[in-house]
């Protein structure tokens, strides 16, 4: 395994178990109406699955502009669904929460759909003699089940919603690690009068980073007030 996958791999474990520890403040009826929903995304991504490799994964990680799209995911994810989780520790249940952040909480993140994605590719690229629909449907049912019960152990091992919410802000830091080191330049460039094409995209990178943290700040002063 390259260094690249295995980057891969632990960031998805990461982007899991903090997936598991937000879905663990739902209701049964948010864990079905999850399930169904996945498991309806999965079965319709099955086709673009069996058409991906893992090199093609790896370039498309090793790109320094694609290394830039998933370094702003990953630290917009931990402001928002950070600020989500000490809301929910300082209103000691979910329910109890602002509107605004329990929609918040009920949404799936974007990196736990990417993660399952790339879970799907490593299925269908493991499993020989199979039909790839027949692969995709497993998955398709078996994902959404594997996930849903590991949202149910970790409520149990962690009962105390301070101690999820805890847990969620340690892997949302470590996310935000990854999304800056995601976000340095490939090389070092030599000397040029001229701004680079990545200090631009960096300085894109940064405004919009900025901007989304002033959004998170107000809404949660608003909350807060309110």
């Amino acid at each position: 395994m390259s260094a690249t996958s295995a980057g891969l791999a632990l960031l998805a474990s990461c982007w899991l178990v903090l997936s598991m520890a937000q879905a663990a403040e739902w209701r049964m009826g948010g864990w079905a109406g999850f399930a169904a929903v996945l498991a309806l995304a999965l079965w319709l991504s099955g086709d673009a699955a069996s058409r991906t490799s893992i090199a093609a994964v790896s370039a498309w990680a090793a790109d320094a502009e694609r290394r830039l799209d998933l370094s702003a995911l990953l630290l917009a994810e931990a402001l928002l669904f950070g600020a989500q989780a000490i809301m929910t520790a300082q209103a000691q249940t979910l329910a109890e929460a602002s509107r605004w952040w329990r929609w918040l909480g009920a949404l799936p993140s974007p990196s736990l759909l990417l993660t399952l994605f790339f879970a799907q590719v490593v299925v269908m690229l493991s499993v020989d003699g199979v039909d790839f629909r027949l692969l995709s449907a497993g998955c398709a049912v078996l994902f959404p089940l594997a996930f849903v019960a590991g949202s149910w152990g970790l409520r149990r091992a962690l009962p105390d919603v301070l101690m999820r919410s805890g847990l969620r802000l340690a892997l949302h830091a470590v996310q935000v690690g990854a999304g800056i080191w995601l976000a340095r330049p490939a090389a070092l460039a030599a000397a040029d009068p001229l701004p680079s094409a990545i200090g631009v995209q960096g300085l894109a990178l940064a405004a919009e980073i900025a901007t989304v943290m002033g959004l998170g700040w107000l809404l949660q002063r608003r909350s807060i007030l309110e």
